[in-house]
């Protein structure tokens, strides 16, 4: 069933005159009305004001995106950063770069809709990925880039990346985007720049939505420096206006609230995985907080017992089912155990 409600959900959400426990969203560290978050978020926009509409590229600049951009890179291991005001506008300032300089470009089965633009190709399979991707390289002609969620749900790619390790990436450009990785996974939440790195590819970008994880409504690319500031030139970038400058003062002087929203995320997630007699129910990949489904009884089910999930055809009408149990840094101890409580009588 689908429900409007009058704020932002957190573990509780009111509707339809009831309460449930909310097990979905994307909000894993659960920010968005996290009392010290809130406070620095309000104090930063004391200091930088509401909004600031002007390009990047204009005469008079504010210096805290460098300094954010700076942070951003240095964090997860890349030379360089450019921020913009969405996750989605990163990905096309990406994606139409390329496609504008010739590379063909291919999109892996299961990649965010942000990453699909006329001209980019869609695969069915991922072995129809590896044979067009070979066809392009024995071509020849500008490098093939390969565009793909590092986090995609399937199991495909985080945490081990098996089906990258089996392409010749010294001869392609990896695209990845990293919305549901960056302030989750990798080394100290730095997502997934630092593991794709380790594989050689011939060039590596990294783009992703910070709001997920981090709670900032902007968005962030990632490369080596002569890729971003190619990027930074652009037309597209220079019209652009950028993130809130407030999202960016509170991104650096958040480091702390991360590191210990990201460590009750943790211990929520060893919890359920301790409590929970079928794992099986689900797919799961290791480290990160969600849990497919594609059960619609086992949604309706949840729902009748007060938990809602993620249960919702993606992109549009016309997509798949997403059926998905999202676990947060602000949900208690109790809340996982009824919600497992829940799952095991269901199974019994």
């Amino acid at each position: 069933m689908a429900y409007s409600i009058a704020r932002i959900p957190d573990r509780l959400v009111q509707a339809d005159g009831k309460t449930y426990l909310y097990f979905g969203g994307t909000a894993y560290l659960g920010l968005q009305s996290y009392p010290p978050f809130v406070e620095l978020f309000s104090k930063n926009v004391e200091r930088y004001g509401m909004h600031y509409g002007a390009s990047r590229k204009s005469n008079v600049s504010l210096d805290i995106y460098g300094i954010a951009e700076d942070h951003l890179a240095k964090w997860v291991g890349a030379e360089s950063c450019l921020t913009l005001s969405s996750g989605y506008l990163a990905a096309q300032l990406v994606i139409q770069t390329l496609l504008q300089q010739g590379h063909s470009l291919f999109a892996a089965p299961n990649a965010h809709t942000a990453l699909h633009l006329n001209g980019v190709t869609k695969t069915e399979s991922f072995k129809d990925l590896t044979d067009r991707l070979l066809k392009e390289i024995n071509r020849g002609g500008p490098m093939p880039v390969l565009l793909f969620d590092t986090i995609d749900f399937s199991g495909n790619q985080f945490p081990h990346f098996d089906v990258l390790k089996k392409l010749p990436l010294e001869k392609i450009m990896l695209v990845g985007d990293d919305s549901h990785g960056i302030g989750i996974v990798g080394k100290d939440g730095s997502g997934c720049y630092g593991l794709l790195k380790t594989l050689n590819p011939a060039k590596l970008m990294v783009c992703c939505s910070l709001g997920k994880g981090l709670g900032i409504q902007a968005g962030a690319i990632l490369g080596n420096h002569e890729d971003v500031e190619m990027l930074r030139n652009t037309p597209f970038f220079g019209g652009a206006s950028p993130a809130l400058p407030a999202f960016m003062g509170t991104l650096l002087d958040s480091t702390d609230i991360y590191a210990e929203r990201r460590k009750k995320l943790m211990e929520n997630d060893a919890l359920f995985k301790d409590l929970l007699d079928h794992p099986s129910l689900f797919k799961h990949m290791e480290g990160h907080p969600t849990y497919e489904f594609e059960d619609a009884d086992l949604a309706k089910a949840l729902e009748k017992n007060g938990f809602i999930t993620t249960y919702f055809n993606y992109p549009d009408a016309d997509g798949p089912i997403v059926g998905r149990v999202v676990l947060s840094a602000y949900h208690e101890k109790d809340d996982i155990q009824q919600l497992a409580n829940c799952l095991n009588s269901l199974q019994a």
